[in-house]
């Protein structure tokens, strides 16, 4: 740094800098001491969690690829205006489309780029639910009309469902598809101000067409929804075609580069082919054939496909958060017990440690639950070609469960860890409020979670039903089978260190599902006059029992896969013993700090004494203790490139204040060094000259 002071002055102030200085550290050495800590190789998490080095060496090809391309530069990315967002983000996905076209790549490296460029635009749903629904869907007829100008970008489209009016209750939509026999045409039409669909992603200005959800009448009779694709748009023009309105919803709380939208229909005309039929039909002379009785609910394969790729991304951006948070404050220092000496990391304050090492095991968790749950449903789709749809249930319960739960806690997980992150957290330059803003929608996307859980409630109450009738169970709620045999069981923890037994763990886990399910069920046949009733006032009015115990399920089956994908990985011999060591001591910890939230409902139930419950908590402090060498190593081991995180506060080499005025110097508004409002604002208030002319 060049100094304008003259030797005089800098004389004078140098004993009191290097007083100042004195205890100094420099942040990149902080984090390389950091990683000297790590009991275990880094490397190795990694190559395991990317499915292979190659993947990884994948990666760094593709960063060096999406760096160089105007479009993915990401240095200007948090000064954009709404409209700049727009076009920018659409740009980027363009980009990437042609890309993949151009160099023949594959889904994964497609998916991957996407994720490292990270800006959302108006293809999101057009890849993510206008495809897949065709695919799942649609004829082998009208697969071969749309899927080829889909894959080409010749037609864009998004998935038209949530209305003004109706958002979850997928029943009660008003929208209306009326088939008009003597023209072999559906009518479609917005009979009212809240049948005005609303929200779709890509909708306000970039598709062209919609997968429309709306109200099947054939002859009159009410066929409930089904799916259509509709055009909306000119394709010469893009401008509406007669009869449809459409436009962007406006500035959200996040995720401004897609244009959510709205759309209604003043009676447009679309051919019957515009009804996806490969399971429930409209023939040309009027006659409704449903689709056969074991795939009547084949419509809920896309709604099922899209909550488990959520369920996959709550592990990716929970992940990122602690990643960020964890290498801040591992070179953050704050506070000195006497001037002079070198600040604490707050990392090493028990307060942070004890928040975000949890947060970590918890994303890790969140990993291995979304392979499992993309691996359930692509076996689930193997057998739906085959026309077998007995997995839907079970994967529909589930899917809406951890739906539920991956959101809620990766949602406030991301704030958690910007707030340990102090006010330089608020700053987007830290990529956090950006992280958490376009990814709270999902709490209330796709579902909004309270009805998650009571979907999920709903299988567990009946699955309970069916186990007091004698009925055998199988799946994720087999344990009901066994509940009331093992209602008098109780917790065998001796010491803290018993905690750390998965089979104590997974048996309290599974004790307080099975609780928390039994009361819900009193609680509704309290409810209902002694019956079991799924709706009306008696559903209603318990809905706070059923979501606790819908919440305990999708708890104790996501530390159920930790433990066997773990426990897999080592005994498979896909990692090595430090390194397995740790992922054991995650384990531990993940299945600690779940018990620690229902630990009041263990001591209600009758299965573990207070000092039992106790002991979660010290043993929780022994784990983090334990762990927290290896704390930066872990997230190191998530392999999230500096480009990807375009975070100030998570680079990899802990430069963090060098990257916070690299930021603020480009801040547009410091284009100027009098700054935008001194002429027309400031002048008149700060110069007499010109104050004495007014």
């Amino acid at each position: 740094m060049s100094s304008r002071a003259d030797p005089s002055t800098a004389q004078l102030l140098e004993a009191p800098c290097r007083t100042v200085m004195r205890g100094s550290t420099s942040p990149m050495e902080d984090a390389a001491a950091e990683r000297r800590k790590a009991t275990f190789d880094s490397e190795e998490l990694a190559a395991f969690l990317a499915e292979g080095k190659d993947n990884l060496l994948r990666r760094e090809e593709l960063v060096k690829l999406l760096s160089s391309q105007p479009w993915g530069d990401k240095t200007h990315r948090y000064f954009l205006t709404r409209e700049q967002e727009y076009v920018c983000g659409l740009e980027a996905m363009v980009g990437m489309w042609k890309i993949m076209r151009e160099q023949r790549m594959s889904m994964e490296d497609g998916i991957a780029m996407r994720s490292l460029a990270y800006f959302p635009g108006g293809l999101e749903l057009h890849i993510g639910m206008f495809i897949p629904t065709i695919l799942s869907q649609g004829t082998p007829e009208q697969q071969a009309k749309w899927m080829p100008l889909s894959n080409r970008l010749q037609v864009i489209g998004t998935y038209a469902q949530t209305e003004l009016g109706h958002g979850t209750f997928v029943r009660g939509l008003q929208t209306v598809a009326v088939y008009d026999e003597s023209a072999r045409q559906f009518v479609v039409h917005s009979p009212c101000l809240e049948s005005t669909k609303w929200w779709p992603g890509g909708l306000g200005k970039t598709a062209t067409h919609v997968v429309l959800m709306a109200r099947l009448f054939v002859k009159g009779r009410d066929y409930g929804p089904h799916a259509f694709v509709v055009q909306i748009r000119d394709l010469d023009t893009h401008l509406p075609l007669p009869g449809v309105t459409v436009g962007d919803i406006g500035p959200k709380m996040g995720y401004n580069s897609v244009d959510n939208g709205f759309l209604s229909f003043d009676h447009v005309r679309v051919p019957r082919e515009a009804m996806l039929m490969r399971f429930a039909q409209v023939t040309e002379e009027g006659r409704y054939v449903p689709p056969p009785p074991d795939n009547q609910k084949a419509s809920y394969a896309t709604m099922v496909y899209v909550r488990a790729t959520i369920v996959r991304d709550s592990g990716d951006f929970l992940s990122r958060a602690v990643t960020i948070a964890t290498r801040y404050t591992a070179v953050r220092r704050q506070t000195a017990s006497k001037l002079g000496e070198p600040e604490v990391q707050v990392l090493d304050y028990d307060n942070v440690q004890q928040t975000l090492l949890p947060l970590m095991a918890r994303a890790y968790s969140f990993v291995f639950m979304g392979r499992s749950m993309m691996h359930m449903y692509n076996s689930f789709d193997a057998a739906r070609a085959r026309n077998d749809f007995v997995a839907l249930p079970e994967l529909h319960a589930l899917s809406s469960g951890l739906k539920a739960l991956c959101t809620d806690v990766t949602a406030a997980g991301i704030e958690t860890c910007r707030r340990q992150c102090g006010g330089h957290g608020y700053l987007l330059a830290s990529g956090l409020p950006t992280l958490f803003n376009s990814y709270v929608q999902n709490c209330t996307w796709e579902g909004d979670n309270s009805v998650m859980y009571l979907q999920t409630a709903r299988y567990l109450i009946k699955s309970a039903m069916a186990a007091q009738a004698g009925k055998p169970l199988t799946g994720s709620a087999q344990y009901l089978s066994a509940a009331s045999q093992q209602a008098g069981a109780r917790c065998g923890v001796s010491s803290p260190a018993d905690w750390c037994s998965p089979a104590h763990q997974l048996a309290a886990l599974t004790r307080v599902a099975a609780q928390l399910v039994a009361q819900a069920a009193q609680v509704l046949a309290r409810a209902g006059g002694g019956r079991l009733s799924f709706d009306g006032e008696a559903w209603n009015s318990s809905t706070v029992d059923l979501i606790r115990a819908a919440r305990a399920h999708a708890s104790l089956y996501l530390h159920q896969n930790f433990v066997d994908c773990v426990e897999a990985a080592a005994e498979q011999r896909e990692l090595g013993d430090t390194t397995a060591a740790v992922l054991r001591q995650l384990v531990q910890l993940h299945g600690v700090s779940l018990l620690m939230e229902v630990a009041g409902d263990l001591q209600e139930g009758g299965y573990c004494t207070g000092r039992q419950a106790g002991m979660l908590r010290e043993q929780q402090r022994a784990l983090v203790y334990a762990l927290r060498p290896n704390a930066l190593a872990l997230v190191d081991a998530f392999a999230y490139p500096d480009y990807q995180l375009n975070s100030a506060l998570g680079r990899k080499d802990g430069n963090v204040y060098q990257a916070l005025l690299d930021s603020a110097r480009i801040n547009p508004l410091n284009a100027t060094p009098e700054g935008p409002a001194y002429k027309p604002v400031l002048q008149a208030l700060l110069n007499p000259e010109v104050r004495s002319r007014m």
